[in-house]
């Protein structure tokens, strides 16, 4: 079952929204912008409607992978949900048609937490966020989302599915070294996430 979820996982992991939404407009993804196929690469270059509508595909592809699985396997139950979710990110980081070139995964890793256990998912998804703010850095948000939930994963789930967690973790931090050694060098853009809801406030705040 495990192998078989993996490789369900996967294939719907290989679908990569960004490249179909930045296709529509006649470009590669891969060439535009950062060259990341995720949301925040998305939404950088044509705001937040096509970011959004990446995120939602990023994240309905990580549950019609699970549902897919349940279909086959009815009573997979948390280790199903776990190995689709690895599937899923593996995928989405390394997709075949791709070269093994894919996205950093911080969507469908977080999609794959909710879904293997609702409230430690969104729990390690507001760590991530608090993170981002608080550091002013994406990929520091990004680490911290697998790693706050796998010692909980290992609580609820084991030793089978606190591991699949950590792997999480290290897939993250390898998607994101990059960004991590230019941060330490002062060549990765902070972001002020406090600032911008700041200003999308006082543009839609009617005048008095």
């Amino acid at each position: 079952m495990r192998g078989i979820c993996l490789m369900i996982g996967y294939g719907w992991g290989c679908w990569l929204t960004a490249a179909w939404v930045a296709r529509r407009r006649g470009v590669s993804i891969f060439e535009a912008g950062s060259g990341n196929p995720g949301m925040a690469n998305v939404m950088a270059l044509w705001g937040p409607g096509p970011g959004l509508a990446t995120l939602a595909g990023d994240l309905a592809k990580v549950v019609a992978a699970r549902l897919t699985a349940a279909m086959i396997f009815p009573g997979g139950g948390l280790t199903a949900t776990a190995w689709v979710g690895l599937g899923t990110v593996l995928g989405h980081d390394f997709p075949f048609w791709h070269r093994f070139r894919g996205g950093k995964g911080v969507a469908v890793t977080g999609a794959a937490a909710v879904l293997m256990r609702p409230c430690w998912g969104f729990l390690a998804l507001g760590l991530a966020a608090l993170a981002v703010i608080i550091s002013h850095y994406l990929c520091v948000g990004a680490v911290m989302l697998p790693a706050a939930f796998s010692a909980p994963a290992f609580c609820f789930g084991g030793t089978a599915i606190g591991g699949i967690a950590v792997a999480f973790t290290l897939l993250m931090l390898a998607k994101n070294v990059g960004g991590f050694r230019r941060m330490r060098r002062g060549e990765e853009a902070p972001i002020d996430v406090a600032a911008k809801l700041r200003a999308v406030w006082r543009r839609r705040k009617p005048p008095s």
